[in-house]
């Protein structure tokens, strides 16, 4: 029964990392086209999305379309499939 309870709580854990890697990505495309981030509904992602959002000190870089690529949300959704795949093995051998 102890196996079953630790692959269903690995379970929860890795839906959270996909979900928080797809508000991430959002993020990303928000950011990336000016026009996005300058709506409302756009700054209310770039602000929510946040928090989730690790500052590795990386700028921002300018991109033709009027918002910027931020490389530290780009790395943020690297670290969070990369989580969710070393959880997904730990949960294969649970």
């Amino acid at each position: 029964m102890g196996s079953r309870t630790a692959r269903g709580f690995l379970t929860i854990v890795m839906n959270i990392l996909i979900a928080c890697a797809i508000l991430v990505t959002v993020r990303l495309g928000v950011a990336f086209f000016g026009q996005f981030s300058a709506q409302s509904w756009g700054k209310a992602i770039l602000a929510f999305s946040k928090v989730f959002v690790l500052p590795f000190g990386f700028h921002a870089m300018k991109t033709p379309y009027g918002g910027v690529f931020e490389l530290n949300t780009a790395l943020m959704v690297a670290v969070y499939l990369l989580a969710e795949w070393v959880l997904s093995g730990v949960r294969a051998r649970a």
